[in-house]
Protein backbone atom coordinates (compact mmCIF):
# COMPACT_ATOMS: atom_id res chain seq x y z
CA UNK A 1 0.00 0.00 0.00
CA UNK A 2 1.53 3.33 -1.34
CA UNK A 3 1.84 6.38 1.05
CA UNK A 4 -1.52 8.04 -0.43
CA UNK A 5 -3.95 5.07 -0.15
CA UNK A 6 -1.97 4.86 3.48
CA UNK A 7 -2.98 8.58 4.57
CA UNK A 8 -6.61 8.31 2.51
CA UNK A 9 -7.71 4.99 4.68
CA UNK A 10 -6.10 6.64 8.07
CA UNK A 11 -7.85 9.99 6.80
CA UNK A 12 -11.43 8.04 6.53
CA UNK A 13 -10.58 5.84 10.08
CA UNK A 14 -9.89 9.24 11.84
CA UNK A 15 -13.25 11.16 10.96
CA UNK A 16 -15.69 8.17 10.99
CA UNK A 17 -14.00 6.92 14.23
CA UNK A 18 -15.09 11.06 15.90
CA UNK A 19 -17.94 11.62 14.16
CA UNK A 20 -19.56 8.55 15.41
CA UNK A 21 -18.43 9.11 19.09
CA UNK A 22 -19.85 12.68 18.64
CA UNK A 23 -22.83 12.19 16.70
CA UNK A 24 -24.19 8.55 16.42
CA UNK A 25 -26.13 8.78 13.39
CA UNK A 26 -29.02 11.22 14.10
CA UNK A 27 -32.38 10.85 15.87
CA UNK A 28 -35.33 10.76 13.47
CA UNK A 29 -37.47 13.19 14.67
CA UNK A 30 -39.02 16.18 13.47
CA UNK A 31 -37.05 18.04 10.93
CA UNK A 32 -35.47 21.23 10.63
CA UNK A 33 -36.79 22.44 7.30
CA UNK A 34 -39.04 20.77 4.34
CA UNK A 35 -38.85 21.19 0.75
CA UNK A 36 -35.48 19.98 -1.39
CA UNK A 37 -33.14 21.66 0.95
CA UNK A 38 -34.50 19.41 3.95
CA UNK A 39 -34.99 16.24 2.46
CA UNK A 40 -31.16 16.56 0.52
CA UNK A 41 -29.30 17.21 3.80
CA UNK A 42 -31.35 14.82 5.62
CA UNK A 43 -28.74 11.90 4.62
CA UNK A 44 -26.00 13.81 4.10
CA UNK A 45 -25.96 14.73 7.90
CA UNK A 46 -27.00 11.54 9.06
CA UNK A 47 -23.62 9.64 9.63
CA UNK A 48 -26.00 6.34 9.27
CA UNK A 49 -27.39 7.28 6.56
CA UNK A 50 -23.95 8.95 4.61
CA UNK A 51 -21.82 5.90 5.57
CA UNK A 52 -24.61 2.88 4.27
CA UNK A 53 -25.41 4.74 0.93
CA UNK A 54 -21.43 5.28 0.13
CA UNK A 55 -20.85 1.70 1.33
CA UNK A 56 -23.26 1.02 -1.16
CA UNK A 57 -21.94 1.99 -3.71
CA UNK A 58 -18.11 1.20 -3.09
CA UNK A 59 -19.72 -2.62 -2.62
CA UNK A 60 -21.03 -1.95 -6.31
CA UNK A 61 -17.85 -1.59 -7.18
CA UNK A 62 -16.17 -4.35 -5.28
CA UNK A 63 -18.69 -7.06 -7.14
CA UNK A 64 -18.57 -5.33 -10.59
CA UNK A 65 -20.66 -6.08 -13.38
CA UNK A 66 -24.03 -5.49 -13.50
CA UNK A 67 -23.85 -4.98 -10.02
CA UNK A 68 -22.53 -1.55 -10.54
CA UNK A 69 -25.92 -0.55 -11.21
CA UNK A 70 -28.00 -2.93 -10.17
CA UNK A 71 -26.99 -1.91 -6.10
CA UNK A 72 -27.82 1.43 -6.29
CA UNK A 73 -31.17 0.81 -8.27
CA UNK A 74 -31.99 -1.58 -5.64
CA UNK A 75 -31.18 0.56 -2.61
CA UNK A 76 -32.80 3.76 -4.04
CA UNK A 77 -35.99 1.79 -5.32
CA UNK A 78 -36.71 0.20 -2.14
CA UNK A 79 -36.03 3.19 -0.39
CA UNK A 80 -38.71 4.95 -1.93
CA UNK A 81 -41.41 1.94 -0.81
CA UNK A 82 -39.58 2.21 2.94
CA UNK A 83 -40.33 6.06 2.47
CA UNK A 84 -43.63 5.44 1.49
CA UNK A 85 -44.60 3.13 4.03
CA UNK A 86 -42.95 5.98 6.65
CA UNK A 87 -45.30 8.26 5.71
CA UNK A 88 -48.54 5.95 5.25
CA UNK A 89 -47.57 5.55 9.39
CA UNK A 90 -46.57 2.17 9.23
CA UNK A 91 -44.26 1.17 11.94
CA UNK A 92 -41.11 -0.49 12.07
CA UNK A 93 -39.96 -0.87 15.78
CA UNK A 94 -36.10 -0.99 16.52
CA UNK A 95 -35.55 1.49 13.51
CA UNK A 96 -32.92 3.35 14.64
CA UNK A 97 -30.65 -0.12 15.81
CA UNK A 98 -31.79 -1.99 12.46
CA UNK A 99 -30.25 1.07 10.45
CA UNK A 100 -27.53 0.99 12.70
CA UNK A 101 -26.92 -2.74 11.82
CA UNK A 102 -26.78 -1.51 8.05
CA UNK A 103 -23.69 0.13 8.40
CA UNK A 104 -21.71 -2.20 10.21
CA UNK A 105 -23.19 -5.31 7.65
CA UNK A 106 -22.25 -2.59 4.81
CA UNK A 107 -18.46 -2.42 6.52
CA UNK A 108 -18.10 -6.25 7.20
CA UNK A 109 -19.17 -7.27 3.87
CA UNK A 110 -16.79 -4.34 2.21
CA UNK A 111 -13.80 -5.59 4.42
CA UNK A 112 -13.98 -9.31 3.40
CA UNK A 113 -13.19 -8.00 -0.16
CA UNK A 114 -15.61 -10.87 -1.39
CA UNK A 115 -17.35 -11.09 -5.21
CA UNK A 116 -20.86 -11.88 -3.53
CA UNK A 117 -23.63 -13.63 -5.73
CA UNK A 118 -25.60 -10.70 -7.64
CA UNK A 119 -29.38 -11.31 -6.80
CA UNK A 120 -28.28 -12.09 -2.70
CA UNK A 121 -26.31 -9.10 -2.57
CA UNK A 122 -29.34 -6.55 -4.59
CA UNK A 123 -31.93 -8.52 -2.38
CA UNK A 124 -30.01 -7.86 1.24
CA UNK A 125 -29.69 -3.96 -0.51
CA UNK A 126 -32.91 -3.65 -1.50
CA UNK A 127 -33.79 -4.40 1.95
CA UNK A 128 -31.56 -1.84 3.53
CA UNK A 129 -32.57 0.78 1.37
CA UNK A 130 -35.96 0.20 2.29
CA UNK A 131 -35.33 0.62 6.09
CA UNK A 132 -33.36 3.85 5.21
CA UNK A 133 -36.39 5.10 3.21
CA UNK A 134 -38.56 4.72 6.07
CA UNK A 135 -36.80 6.84 8.07
CA UNK A 136 -36.91 9.38 5.86
CA UNK A 137 -40.59 8.94 5.01
CA UNK A 138 -41.30 8.99 9.07
CA UNK A 139 -38.96 12.63 8.93
CA UNK A 140 -40.56 14.15 5.93
CA UNK A 141 -43.02 17.06 6.51
CA UNK A 142 -46.86 16.36 6.18
CA UNK A 143 -47.69 20.72 5.88
CA UNK A 144 -45.39 21.96 2.96
CA UNK A 145 -43.51 20.43 0.05
CA UNK A 146 -43.37 17.02 1.09
CA UNK A 147 -42.56 16.02 -2.94
CA UNK A 148 -39.83 18.09 -2.76
CA UNK A 149 -38.21 16.83 0.29
CA UNK A 150 -38.77 13.36 -1.13
CA UNK A 151 -36.50 14.43 -4.37
CA UNK A 152 -33.92 15.83 -1.55
CA UNK A 153 -33.14 12.46 -0.09
CA UNK A 154 -33.56 10.63 -3.24
CA UNK A 155 -31.30 13.33 -5.22
CA UNK A 156 -28.47 13.42 -1.81
CA UNK A 157 -28.98 9.22 -1.82
CA UNK A 158 -27.73 8.72 -5.29
CA UNK A 159 -24.86 11.56 -4.70
CA UNK A 160 -23.61 9.55 -2.05
CA UNK A 161 -23.60 6.13 -4.25
CA UNK A 162 -22.21 7.91 -6.90
CA UNK A 163 -19.22 9.08 -4.69
CA UNK A 164 -18.99 5.25 -3.19
CA UNK A 165 -18.42 4.13 -6.80
CA UNK A 166 -16.14 6.68 -7.78
CA UNK A 167 -14.11 5.97 -5.27
CA UNK A 168 -14.26 2.37 -5.56
CA UNK A 169 -13.42 2.94 -9.44
CA UNK A 170 -10.70 4.92 -8.03
CA UNK A 171 -8.74 3.02 -5.60
CA UNK A 172 -10.18 -1.03 -7.05
CA UNK A 173 -10.27 -0.74 -10.63
CA UNK A 174 -7.16 1.91 -10.71
CA UNK A 175 -3.28 1.76 -9.99
CA UNK A 176 -3.97 2.03 -5.86
CA UNK A 177 -4.16 -0.93 -3.71
CA UNK A 178 -7.44 -2.48 -3.69
CA UNK A 179 -6.73 -3.11 0.54
CA UNK A 180 -7.97 0.78 0.92
CA UNK A 181 -11.54 -0.46 0.17
CA UNK A 182 -11.48 -3.49 2.53
CA UNK A 183 -10.13 -1.16 5.09
CA UNK A 184 -12.42 1.82 4.58
CA UNK A 185 -15.27 -1.11 5.24
CA UNK A 186 -13.19 -2.11 8.52
CA UNK A 187 -13.14 1.64 9.46
CA UNK A 188 -17.54 1.66 8.99
CA UNK A 189 -18.04 -1.54 10.34
CA UNK A 190 -16.37 0.54 13.33
CA UNK A 191 -18.14 3.58 13.23
CA UNK A 192 -21.32 1.47 12.88
CA UNK A 193 -21.02 -0.38 16.09
CA UNK A 194 -20.59 2.93 17.73
CA UNK A 195 -24.02 3.96 16.04
CA UNK A 196 -25.46 1.22 16.92
CA UNK A 197 -23.91 1.64 20.57
CA UNK A 198 -25.73 5.14 20.78
CA UNK A 199 -28.88 3.65 19.18
CA UNK A 200 -29.71 1.14 22.00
Amino acid sequence: MNLRTAVSVLGLIVVTCQAAWGHPGHTHTDPTGSGLHAGFFHPLLGLDHLLAMFAVGLLATQIGGRAMWALPAAFLGMMIVGGGLGIAGFAMPGIEIAIALTVVTLGIALAFGRKYPLLAAAVVIGLFGLLHGHAHGTEMPGSTQPVMYAMGFILATAGLHLAGVGAGLLFVRGQQDPLFVRLSGAAISLAGVMILLGAI
